[in-house]
């Protein structure tokens, strides 16, 4: 016989009365059926004296399986372990069911990275990671690599971050680069100038022009290649 049919079938007795009481408030507030409420055995040397007004009842921790009961008229407080049969394995079975994985595109090694290694788009590759791994300032895009250099060794299938690569020189101080001038799709004209600093793609720098001796600024587009300013 279940705690619920036995209280039932029990005697009004103010304990009997007091654990029916609980019993109730444990199906109403937890909303379980009252077969499977189980309370523990109370000490037989316990009196529990009858009360004139409701009793009344709370969770006075954070587990649900102690339940203090406070009567007011004659005025006394007890405290009532309860069980309730299947709350526990469901609440295994929620903690066993894994959370959803949310994916995400990044960036990541294709082929071991050495430092010092000028990328290209075959060094890399697009992969679907769970965003709980991805590192800060991740990589998403292959355009990111080009004309850049790795800064660390890097192991395949590992995000590539911002911070594991850097511009590239594309143009050395002293050498002979190509600079265009205008738009390709329209009028354009290029001339060959010297480089006065080393450049990274993307960097301005300057150059000289031998013919005139002109000093000219250029930005970097290319391997010896810069775009006049």
């Amino acid at each position: 016989m279940s705690s619920a049919s036995a209280l039932a079938a029990a005697p009004a007795t103010p304990a009997a009365t007091m654990q029916k009481a609980v019993v109730d408030w444990v199906v109403q507030t937890q909303s379980v059926p009252a077969e499977s409420v189980v309370l523990a055995p109370m000490d037989p040397r316990l009196q529990v004296k009858a009360c004139a007004n409701p009793l009344s009842m709370d969770l006075p921790f954070a587990s649900p399986d102690t339940i203090r009961v406070r009567c007011a008229q004659p005025m006394w407080q007890l405290f009532v372990r309860v069980s309730v049969s299947g709350r526990a394995a469901t609440a295994a079975t929620a903690k066993a069911e894994p959370a959803p994985v949310e994916k995400r595109q990044v960036l990541v090694a294709a082929v071991p990275l050495q430092r010092g290694m000028t990328l290209t788009p075959a060094h890399v590759r697009l992969a679907e990671v769970d965003t709980s791994g991805v590192p800060v300032n991740v990589l998403e895009q292959v355009s990111q690599v080009l004309h850049a250099e790795v800064v660390r060794d890097v192991r395949p299938d590992t995000p590539l971050r911002s911070q594991d690569i850097r511009p590239t020189i594309l143009v050395k101080r002293g050498q002979m680069v190509l600079m265009s001038i205008g738009q390709a799709q329209g009028f354009q004209i290029s001339a060959r100038v010297e480089a006065q600093q080393d450049g990274r793609y993307g960097e301005q720098i300057k150059l000289k022009n031998r013919d005139s001796g002109r000093m000219l600024t250029g930005l970097v587009k290319g391997p010896n290649q810069v775009q006049g300013l």
